[in-house]
């Protein structure tokens, strides 16, 4: 197994172009970048910036940003945090919108060496004071629409500007911090949020990167539209995954699918990542805005953070052809499974095969692992598997696998398929039955008496 892994990952760096250092930039400075700051999550915008300093590295509503000036103006807000006492042990809180405020404020955060607080900008004055509590937060980074809803719930926080950097330039960026932790948040817009911490590392994300490389095919370069919000995990993931890539971003504050389209257009957008709705919204355009904004260069379009209904899928593939990976997972465990193109023609419910260093095991209510074709809890192991909440407590974790919540059953294939969350099975006559499972079989139904009248 472990040669096989090495194997794959191999190919798909080799593939991808990571390999291949640009000739004006020595190795040495790359490794010299990566021995200077370790895991911090600065570095992948350091290295990327050496590289390709002049390559776009996000277009947002303000325009295009090239790497270069992406890490000049991190640098700046990350002077002005150490400048206010913002340093490792301190929590920053980051409440901004898709684009270049966000990019800056999480990268400036990290290089600072605190912990960077993902804040949903849906928070009203109650979740977001106890965020703000919870997580010990003094200092928050918003955009200039949240400065208000910030003071109420915290009046003692320091608001920081994500729109501007006061800090003096200087030629010598600041000294790269230990890395802080990540902490995604989990839970509605009301209420008291759940905090999910990482400490980055380097090899939490590899297999990830390794297995969405070698099933897609994507190289270094590539232009990736974000049309999630960048606090969510996928988001989040994906900003990452275009900048150690070299890529570029396209994204927007607010979704608007006719608008999302035409940039995609525009930039040749190669992959599009994005929730089932979103994908529905831009079938629902009028087929007119669809012909007008062609994506030619589209290979890739990920969905994720809920439910892909069959179809769905086989009506996008049947607009934009077979481009369409459905991933899988939970703000606790990170990414599990990604399936391909063939992998929803031939099983349309499935959420794919586990990726690399992401093992996936099915459990019994005795921690018991079941085989093939078993309904059972879905636990996800490797490192990306947060280790509780913050306040405390966490998901169940058997054999160092953590518990998505959710039921399934793997097939001969090791395909997993999702048939329901644990609290919502139902018992009727002696089975348990679970509302996803109803749903598929009335579906099937459905579908065969329209065949047969």
């Amino acid at each position: 197994m472990a040669e096989r892994v090495t194997t794959t990952a191999a190919r798909a760096l080799l593939r991808s172009g990571l390999l291949r250092p640009p000739a004006p930039v020595p190795l040495v400075r790359l490794l010299g970048e990566v021995r200077k700051g370790g895991t911090n999550p600065y570095v992948l915008l350091a290295v990327a910036a050496a590289r390709w300093p002049d390559r776009t590295a996000i277009v947002d509503d303000d325009g295009v940003l090239s790497y270069r000036q992406l890490r000049s103006e991190t640098e700046a807000l990350a002077r002005q945090l150490l400048g206010g006492s913002v340093g490792p042990g301190h929590a920053v809180g980051i409440m901004c919108r898709n684009g270049r405020g966000f990019v800056r404020a999480v990268f400036a955060t990290a290089l600072a060496g605190a912990d960077v607080v993902l804040v949903n900008t849906d928070f009203q004055s109650d979740a977001l004071a106890a965020a703000l509590s919870a997580h010990r937060i003094e200092t928050v980074v918003c955009d200039t629409e949240f400065a208000d809803r910030v003071h109420v719930a915290g009046n003692t926080v320091t608001v920081v500007d994500a729109a501007t950097t006061k800090a003096p330039q200087s030629d010598r960026p600041p000294k790269v911090a230990p890395a802080g932790r990540i902490i995604l948040l989990t839970s509605g817009t009301t209420g008291k949020p759940k905090g999910v911490p990482r400490t980055p590392r380097i090899r939490s994300a590899v297999g990830v990167w390794v297995t969405i490389l070698d099933r897609t095919r994507l190289q270094t370069g590539s232009r990736i539209s974000v049309a999630m919000p960048m606090f969510h995990g996928l988001g989040l993931g994906m900003l990452m995954f275009a900048l150690g890539l070299g890529g570029t971003v396209l994204t927007q504050r607010r979704f608007n699918a006719e608008e999302a389209l035409a940039q995609a257009s525009l930039y040749r957008a190669d992959a599009f990542t994005a929730v089932p709705v979103v994908l529905a919204r831009i079938l629902d355009l009028p087929e007119a805005v669809r012909v007008r904004n062609p994506v030619p260069a589209l290979r890739v379009v990920m969905s994720s953070g809920d439910r892909l209904d069959p179809a769905l899928a086989q009506r996008f593939m049947d607009v934009y052809g077979d481009i369409l990976y459905n991933g899988y997972g939970s703000t606790e465990v990170g990414i599990g499974a990604l399936a391909t193109p063939a992998d929803l023609l031939d099983a349309p419910e499935t959420v794919g095969k586990p990726v690399a260093g992401c093992p996936v095991r099915i459990f019994d209510d005795n921690n018991q692992q079941v085989g093939p074709h078993v309904t059972g809890r879905v636990f996800v192991g490797g490192d990306l598997a947060s280790q509780g909440y913050t306040g405390g407590g966490g998901k169940a974790v058997v054999n160092d696998m953590t518990s998505t919540g959710d039921m399934g059953y793997l097939d001969d294939s090791g395909r997993l398929f999702i048939v329901g969350r644990e609290d919502d099975m139902i018992i009727s006559g002696g089975e348990n039955v679970y509302p996803r499972a109803v749903e598929r079989s009335e579906e099937h139904t459905s579908e065969l008496q329209s065949h047969h009248d």
